[in-house]
């Protein structure tokens, strides 16, 4: 089962699509500030930080959707599980392959990003001061896999991979920033929470709203919540 995913991944386009994109993105500036030098060498790695903090997100989203929504939408499960009944190990390899794969793009899309920041920042002859790149990045990172891990469970509820993506989008960006306006509940929405622990690895010396202990076990228990949930619809509901 787990050869069958990664052959997925490996023959379908849209994960390499979106590995491409990511890639291209945090290429551009590097390359735009190599033929326009910057007034301040630092600009170059921030731009990359901003970037890809900007980029998981969006891209996890649809990644996350789509490991199992594009198979309700073509109407391959149905096969898949004819071979192996088993739906909550098949759900399992899903999103543990998933998580690896997305883990896995962001790495190596974030390497190439430092590499070309190195090689713009070289090309104008000064050298860059890394500081807290690599916690952000890794704080960008955490964010991505937060909103693909919802994305992902959307999925498997809403049985699409459209409204998978959109509904993640939506709960991240917009309804919990929205949410957080609200004393003494806002701040407990899977958006604030993730952002809690997102800023904390950034910055551990960072002011948080509430604890970062409190901020974990509110977030995992929101990742476990929805995933028992999309477990016990995928189990009962005919495919």
């Amino acid at each position: 089962m787990i050869r069958t995913e990664l052959f997925k991944l490996r023959t379908h386009r849209t994960p390499w699509v979106l590995f491409a994109i990511l890639v291209a993105s945090l290429a551009v500036a590097p390359i735009y500030y190599a033929i326009k030098n910057p007034d301040d060498p630092s600009d170059v790695i921030a731009t990359f930080v901003v970037v890809f903090g900007a980029m998981t997100p969006l891209l996890g989203a649809v990644f996350g959707g789509w490991v199992v929504g594009h198979e309700f939408r073509q109407g391959t499960l149905r096969r898949v599980l004819g071979n192996d009944a088993r739906r909550g190990r098949l759900l399992t390899t899903k999103a543990a392959v998933g998580l690896g794969a997305i883990i896995a793009g962001m790495a190596v899309a974030a390497g190439v990003g430092v590499l070309a920041s190195v090689f713009s920042v070289a090309s104008f002859g000064e050298s860059i001061v890394w500081d807290d790149t690599f916690r952000n990045v890794i704080s960008a990172g955490f964010y991505g896999l937060v909103t693909a891990a919802i994305a992902f469970g959307f999925s498997v509820l809403l049985r699409s991979d459209t409204y998978a993506m959109l509904g993640a989008l939506g709960l991240i960006i917009i309804i919990g920033p929205l949410l957080t306006l609200i004393p003494k509940v806002g701040k407990y929405t899977p958006s604030a929470v993730a952002n809690d622990v997102a800023l904390w690895i950034a910055a551990p010396k960072e002011q948080l709203s509430v604890g970062i202990a409190q901020a974990s076990l509110t977030a995992a228990a929101y990742i476990i919540a929805l995933a028992a949930a999309a477990t016990a619809t995928f189990n009962r509901r005919d495919i």
